[in-house]
């Protein structure tokens, strides 16, 4: 039998390690979100995955999806290949690096990128970011976590694991049972816990009972990079 308490302590120890994400990581710009709930009678577990940008890389390679896994049935741990790249520059370097400003930005002779083996066009015009939130920080450069921002939500699933390639740390019998977008995060940073917050102690209780109409929190969603400014300020 699933135990909730099991469920909730486990992911507070993994906010002690630093395992459970932090969306305002100092070290990388957050752009997008997905929590996966895998079950059946006996097995739980989570996959959290983050999208964002590596502020120590200045390159294609900084575009990172961080996915970490939580549960009872994990056949390997968290380690160095939560970290999955699956962005590559398409015919000539995505980034340059500006020397005065200590900034990478996109290359104005780059035309697209690929993710997996489909082609994203590159936008180069500052309406189009605007229309997104997206206010640049320099009047004729784009950074690359803008550039990131700028392709959420439209090409978001490209980014997120396949069932086959997280099957190496859950099992692949394991049904995938619930998905989550957006939701109420923990601020880890003001010392929060995943178990102080209503949203994880639902989130437990969908997870021992099968019963998804369980989850019906009224915490205001808070995922969106717009959030948590810290992240990438290191």
């Amino acid at each position: 039998m699933i135990d909730k308490l099991e469920i909730l302590r486990q992911l507070d120890l993994e906010a002690e390690n630093y395992v459970f994400p932090m969306l305002d990581n100092g070290y990388y710009y957050h752009a997008d979100q997905k929590l996966t709930i895998f079950r059946d009678e006996k097995r739980w577990a989570i996959l959290l995955e983050v999208l964002a940008y590596n502020n120590h890389e200045y390159n294609i390679d900084g575009i990172t999806t961080i996915a970490n896994v939580f549960g009872n049935c994990l056949t390997a741990k968290n380690d160095n290949s939560n970290f999955n790249f699956f962005a590559s520059d398409n015919g000539v370097d995505t980034f340059l690096y500006d020397e005065t400003n200590y900034v990478p930005y996109l290359n104005g002779e780059a035309t697209s990128i690929l993710v997996r083996d489909a082609i994203i066009p590159i936008q180069f015009d500052k309406e189009y970011y605007l229309g997104k939130g997206i206010e640049l920080e320099f009047e004729n450069k784009i950074t690359p976590w803008e550039f990131l921002r700028g392709l959420i939500p439209e090409q978001s699933n490209l980014f997120w694991l396949t069932r086959q390639e997280i099957s190496t740390k859950i099992p692949l019998d394991l049904p995938e049972f619930m998905t989550l977008n957006y939701w109420h995060h923990p601020d880890l940073a003001m010392g929060e816990k995943p178990s102080e917050r209503e949203t994880f102690q639902q989130l437990a209780d969908v997870i021992v009972t099968g019963d998804k109409t369980l989850y019906k929190t009224k915490e205001i969603i808070n995922t969106h990079w717009k959030n948590w400014p810290q992240g990438g300020a290191l």
